[in-house]
């Protein structure tokens, strides 16, 4: 995609950005199935495994980043939501109300995000609790991204 192919909308933007990250995680998520049996001392022990779980723990961040610091207010906007100045859950609520996502999901999302933040040298089985709960997490992220999508689609034009 060329520079002048770029979207300018701020919905566009967004989409754009969260669709570069969910094709990474989905990618990474599908590399990871398919290279077998998962126990923490072989990911420890494997270069390769240890940069694709690297790769799935970057896009998820990355998508749940795209999605709340820039799908959420696009698509606040685009509905006409006054969502200017509401704190972040007031503006997950109100996507919930619309449909969009179940805001617990989305604050579970935002918990292990923040967990993932901190490296536990000294306790594996910690580590090895949050990369499996992220590689669930980021099907369901996914997942709701999609979604969201579909409904932002299917919504009716003014």
């Amino acid at each position: 995609m060329s520079r002048a192919d770029l979207p300018t909308d701020r919905l566009g933007v967004a989409r754009w950005e969260a669709d570069r990250h969910l094709t990474a995680l989905e990618g990474a998520l599908a590399d990871w199935a398919a290279s077998g049996e998962h126990v923490d001392a072989k990911v420890e022990d494997d270069p390769a495994l240890r940069r694709l779980t690297d790769q799935i723990l970057y896009r998820f961040t990355k998508l749940q980043d795209a999605m709340g610091e820039r799908l959420v207010p696009a698509t606040l906007s685009l509905l006409a939501e006054p969502h200017e100045g509401w704190p972040m859950r007031d503006k997950i609520d109100r996507l919930e109300r619309l449909g969009f996502l179940d805001a617990q999901q989305w604050l579970v999302w935002r918990d292990l995000r923040n967990r993932l933040s901190h490296e536990y040298p000294d306790r594996p089985d910690l580590r090895w609790a949050a990369l499996e709960a992220a590689i669930g997490a980021s099907a369901e992220l996914a997942s709701c991204y999609r979604a969201w999508c579909v409904r932002l689609e299917s919504r009716p034009t003014p």
